[in-house]
């Protein structure tokens, strides 16, 4: 006795769909399962018509599935088959979703492998892992530079693997974030916009300017990154080495939330002695028209150092509110954990709300500059600018959320 040919075609189309399915996870899991149903189901019609000696019609069903949408579920009548029959179709369909299951898991450990090596392995504008009802997280490689879309509901982000760069962030379609119009998006230099990374230097000093995390290219760890979230990692390697000896991990998530982006940057030791480090998100916010902005926090009597002054020229906050009317840089210490709030008139208020080991707060605008469009933009950075001291194996973490208020 051969099993039905309706068996095997069941059997070979869910499989391959299921292996086929940009969703790996529920891949892994289904088709296991769905083995062990198919056999429990047959050896246990098998021991029934053994025991009773008779033969006995039974049905099958395929449920409804998500990804069928409103599919009904579908009934398939088996009419009398021998004993053989049913063990050997149960087996055959058994071995057919094993088969897939492991298809799925090859896909997508290659895929995962592939990202870690900073490759570039899953198909251009496909979204993997489980979608969180309307959100979603997708690898774009259309264009120069690959990056990462996040969407939840009307509200996007944009991620880029070069410096784990998130140059865009829109709710409704207003943005928030600016990207200089000077700005080189073919990787020849850092992406100069959005909320660059200086790590693990901020500013001038031993190393290059800023640090190295935003000239690299990070890994996207693509087992996390789903559902409207993004989670990049930067390792010690030869290059990083041979400008700041130790061996470190950073891990930045970047996640899409209802009315917010959150971000968070961790930086754990994995070296063998201490070292030291300090750090800043180079935040370039959008705006209307910078002379009619303002910036609200907790400025007034705070330790500010002013460093369009020659030299640098320490002094103490004047006002909680500060508008920008000509060259700015000034560094704000300690007043964070804490809000920052933008406001535009035109657009509406931006909550910069940073946590964790931001402390200080930079604001800088070049001013008149129109090469670099200094009327559309304001820095408002979030940054650790002491030397922080991590042991081996300990962890810093650095919070921001933008929580924006549109008018």
């Amino acid at each position: 006795a051969s099993c039905p040919a309706w068996l095997k075609r069941c059997g070979v189309a869910l499989s391959i769909r299921m292996a086929n399915s940009h969703n790996r996870a529920t891949g892994e899991r289904v088709l296991p399962a769905l083995a062990v149903l198919a056999l429990l189901h047959y050896v246990g019609t098998f021991g029934w018509s053994f025991v009773s000696g008779q033969r006995q019609s039974t049905t099958m069903t395929i449920g409804q599935s998500s990804r069928l949408g409103s599919q009904p579920a579908l009934e398939l009548p088996i009419d009398e088959p021998s004993s053989y029959s049913m063990a050997s179709s149960g087996l055959f369909l058994g071995s057919i979703a094993l088969a897939g299951a492991a298809i799925a898991t090859r896909a997508r450990h290659a895929q995962r492998d592939g990202l870690s090596r900073g490759l570039v392995a899953a198909k251009d504008g496909s979204s993997w892992g489980s979608m969180n009802g309307d959100a979603s997280s997708s690898l774009i490689t259309t264009d120069t530079l690959p990056y990462v879309k996040l969407v939840r509901g009307a509200d996007e982000a944009k991620v880029y693997l070069l410096g784990a760069c998130v140059t865009s962030y829109k709710t409704d379609g207003t943005e928030w974030l600016a990207v200089r119009p000077d700005a080189k998006m073919d990787g020849s230099k850092p992406i100069s916009g959005g909320l660059p990374h200086c790590f693990p230097q901020f500013g001038p000093g031993e190393i290059q300017q800023h640090g190295f995390a935003r000239n690299l290219t990070w890994h996207l760890l693509e087992e996390p990154s789903e559902g409207g979230t993004c989670v990049l990692e930067l390792r010690d390697c030869e290059e990083t080495r041979a400008m700041w000896p130790h061996n470190f991990r950073c891990e930045y998530r970047v996640e899409l939330q209802d009315g917010q982006l959150n971000t968070s940057l961790k930086v754990e030791n994995t070296s063998g002695s201490d070292f030291t480090f300090t750090a800043a998100l180079h935040s370039y916010y959008s705006v209307s028209d910078i002379n009619t902005c303002k910036i609200t926090g907790d400025f007034k009597g705070a330790t500010k150092l002013d460093k369009t002054e020659n030299p640098p020229k320490m002094c103490k906050g004047e006002a909680d509110t500060i508008e920008i009317s000509k060259f700015t840089e000034e560094i704000y210490k300690e007043i964070l954990p804490g809000k920052v709030v933008l406001a535009d008139p035109a657009k509406g208020e931006l909550e910069i709300v940073s946590g964790g080991g931001w402390r200080d707060v930079v604001i800088w605008n070049p001013y008149g500059d129109e090469g670099m469009g200094a009327d559309k933009f304001v820095c408002v950075e979030s940054a650790e600018i002491a030397q922080v001291r991590v042991v081996p194996k300990g962890v810093w973490e650095g919070t921001m959320n933008l929580v924006p208020k549109a008018k």
